[in-house]
C-alpha cells in the first residue's frame, strides 16, 4: 500500500514540528508549508490525501487556500483546520473543511482525525 501524504500548512515552527512528528508516527509522508502560496504549490505538485491547515498564514490565508482547493481543484483531500479559535472554523470553514483540531495539539485527537 502506498504511503499517503499529509500537507502541513502552519507558520508556527513548533506547531508544525509537532504535527509532522505525529503524522509521520501514524505512517504518513509529510510536506510542510509555512505560507499559503507555498502550500498551493506543494498541493498542486503532490496532491496530498490530507491537509492540516492553519487559518492565519502569510501571503494567502487558510480560508483562501481551502476555498481554492474546494472550488477549483479536481483533487479533494480531507482538510482539517488547525486553530486556537474553533468558533472561526464553525463560522467560516465548516463547509470547506472536514474537521477541526484545536490548539494546543492533542496527540490522540490528531491521530483520530487522521484515521
Amino acid at each position: 500500500m502506498e504511503q499517503q501524504t499529509v500537507l502541513i500548512v502552519e507558520d508556527d515552527e513548533m506547531t508544525s514540528a509537532m504535527l509532522e512528528m505525529i503524522a509521520a508516527e501514524a505512517g504518513f509522508h509529510t510536506l510542510i508549508a509555512a505560507d499559503g502560496v507555498t502550500a498551493i504549490e506543494l498541493y498542486q505538485q503532490h496532491e496530498p490525501a490530507v491537509v492540516l491547515l492553519d487559518l492565519n498564514l502569510p501571503q494567502l490565508n487558510g480560508y483562501s487556500f481551502a476555498s481554492l482547493v474546494r472550488n477549483f481543484s479536481d483533487h479533494k483531500p480531507r482538510i482539517i483546520v488547525v486553530t486556537s479559535t474553533p468558533a472561526e472554523y464553525e463560522q467560516h470553514l465548516s463547509d470547506l473543511a472536514d474537521g477541526c483540531l484545536t490548539k494546543p495539539i492533542k496527540r490522540q485527537e490528531l491521530l483520530d482525525l487522521l484515521a
